[in-house]
């Protein structure tokens, strides 16, 4: 009989894959606002808490929450250091991002953080200082002129990449604890994807345009992880989990309309 544990598994590759190449391939059809709101919605941490939550407990899921702000700080500095630096090489832009991302995320599990409170914090002090270098430092703007490519390859691509994370965050709930699955719940899968399809489509300045984008869209990841400590417990699984996307979704809509759609 095959194991339980590894049907949930392969339920949280497919499921994650699915989910982010769904999504991505909405964001092909547009511009950069567009396509970065839609990259900066809960996706890989939705998916990633949810299989924590029905491999383990709701409570462990909740648990995984602690650090996902402070990831999401942690994330901030990946897009601003990949917007820093890939005008001058995108390899160099990409392995300092993510070698960044790994040190910092590294440092927070073993300092094992577990203040949701501060990690909100720091998570809201963070993204704003980031925000405003992008915006005003860096002067990178928005554009809604160019169109993103879509090939089979990039959807099989995509739906590879973001189902092994999504399976690995959940090994890593099971093995390391939810301080793990927190952080790995919160790798920027869907910015490294996107961020590599928009460089080689449209170059450098359509690809920092993105991730300005999702740099803001990426707040309801954090509104996501405080609906799921609202609702996973007293609710359940399914229950919290739907009314944690429909709420997170609705704010989203929100932030589209009244803020996403007036950055420059």
């Amino acid at each position: 009989m095959v194991d339980t544990f590894l049907i949930k598994l392969i339920l949280s590759f497919l499921a994650g894959g699915a989910w982010v190449t769904l999504a991505t391939r909405l964001a092909d059809k547009h511009g950069t606002k567009i396509g970065g709101f839609i990259t900066g919605l809960p996706s890989t941490a939705l998916i990633s808490l949810f299989f924590i939550g029905w491999t383990q407990t709701p409570g462990t899921a909740v648990e995984a929450t602690n650090v996902i702000p402070l990831i999401g700080a942690v994330n901030a500095l990946f897009l601003l250091v990949y917007i820093s630096l890939v005008r001058t090489n995108f390899w160099l832009a990409l392995a300092s991002s993510l070698f960044l991302w790994g040190l910092l995320s590294s440092a927070v599990v073993f300092l094992k953080f577990a203040d949701f409170y501060l990690s909100l914090v720091i998570y809201f002090l963070v993204v704003p200082i980031s925000f405003f270098i992008i915006e005003k430092g860096i002067e990178v703007k928005s554009t809604t002129a160019a169109k993103m490519a879509f090939t089979s390859g990039t959807l099989i691509y995509r739906g590879l990449f973001s189902g092994l994370i999504v399976a690995l965050a959940v090994v890593m709930g099971k093995a390391g604890g939810p301080l793990l699955g927190g952080m790995f719940a919160m790798f920027p899968a869907m910015f490294t994807g996107t961020l590599l399809i928009t460089f080689f489509t449209h170059g450098p300045l359509f690809s920092s345009a993105m991730m300005k984008v999702a740099l803001i869209s990426a707040i309801t990841v954090i509104f996501y992880a405080v609906l799921v400590r609202t609702t996973y417990i007293p609710l359940g699984l399914i229950w919290g989990t739907l009314v944690s996307i429909i709420v997170s979704f609705a704010a989203a809509g929100f932030l589209h309309r009244y803020i996403v759609k007036k950055i420059s």
